[in-house]
């Protein structure tokens, strides 16, 4: 399999900066480098710049891939061939919700030939938690990161940077702190982890977080099937009390009080309340729920979606 990266940052984070330095530090460990570089104008400037690096650069201009540029994401990754010894980098641009993405790059059965996604978040330390109304998504960003990147710290004192980590970690506490050369020895750990192993399963993630000999990824999705009615009540409960380790989640849902209409659910991270949407959903669609987490238990997570039959 291919390790697939997910890098994330609100603009001018320092995003191809991280890059810029990363890749020469892959190619000294003889990785081969793919990159898809996601951009709303200056894409192909962007990826001119990489690819000096000796990278395999493909830019992407126009929306964000979690949404309007999503379709060619996808079908530029699953083009990708069966690479051992390469790594895949997705740069998406500064304004990418991040669990949305995850969420297709988790469970797209076309994509089994890359690993489950690490996210390396890049921040600007400096201007963390300064944006104004833009402070919810570059928190969002950071919640979902398996790593992080604080950039820009010369310009920090020690109680700024301390303050900074300490905020970070509030909003996500699994996350690990990293720089380029860390992050270039984890993903060649990596690399070699998953070399010989075969395409990961997709439905489930019980035996798809195994990539190999001590080598288990933090990440993980599971798309698990509701009963076909359940009561309004316990399962807006059940959604509100999912834990931590669940970092998004979403589905489609019937409810006995309701049987004839299908409601698309989702938890969205700092509301009290699940979002309900009426739905028209294709003649086949079942009642379901995705979960997409880190370390998720997903033994109880079956267990108690049991109990929900109205």
């Amino acid at each position: 399999m291919i390790p697939l990266l997910l890098m994330a940052g609100f603009l001018g984070a320092g995003k191809t900066r991280f890059l810029t330095t990363l890749i020469p530090l892959l190619l000294e460990r003889g990785l081969r480098v793919r990159i898809v570089l996601n951009d709303f104008e200056n894409a192909k400037i962007d990826a001119a710049r990489l690819g000096e690096l000796d990278a395999l650069v493909t830019p992407l201009n126009g929306e964000c891939v979690c949404c309007g540029s999503l379709r060619e994401l996808l079908d530029t990754l699953q083009a990708v061939p069966p690479d051992p010894g390469s790594v895949m980098l997705i740069e998406a641009n500064g304004a990418t919700e991040t669990d949305e993405l995850l969420g297709y790059l988790t469970t797209d059965t076309t994509l089994a030939h890359f690993t489950l996604p690490l996210q390396l978040t890049v921040i600007d330390a400096a201007r963390w938690q300064k944006r104004w109304w833009n402070n919810g998504l570059e928190a969002a960003q950071a919640t979902t990161a398996t790593h992080v990147y604080l950039n820009w710290t010369d310009r920090l004192s020690a109680d700024r940077r301390n303050a900074v980590e300490h905020s970070i970690r509030a909003v996500n506490a699994r996350a690990e702190f990293t720089t380029p050369v860390a992050f270039a020895a984890t993903l060649h750990h990596l690399v070699n982890a998953v070399r010989n192993v075969e395409p990961r399963e997709t439905r489930g993630v019980a035996a798809a977080q195994r990539h190999g000999k001590g080598h288990t990824h933090p990440f993980g999705s599971m798309a698990l099937p509701l009963p076909p009615l359940v009561a309004r009540a316990p399962f807006l409960a059940f959604v509100q009390a999912l834990p931590e380790a669940v970092v998004r989640a979403k589905g489609l849902v019937r409810f006995a009080d309701q049987p004839a209409d299908m409601f698309v659910w989702n938890r969205v991270p700092g509301r009290k309340k699940v979002q309900l949407d009426e739905s028209s959903p294709h003649a086949d669609a079942e009642p379901t729920a995705l979960f997409i987490g880190v370390g998720m238990d997903l033994a109880e997570l079956e267990t108690r979606i049991a109990t929900l039959h109205a």
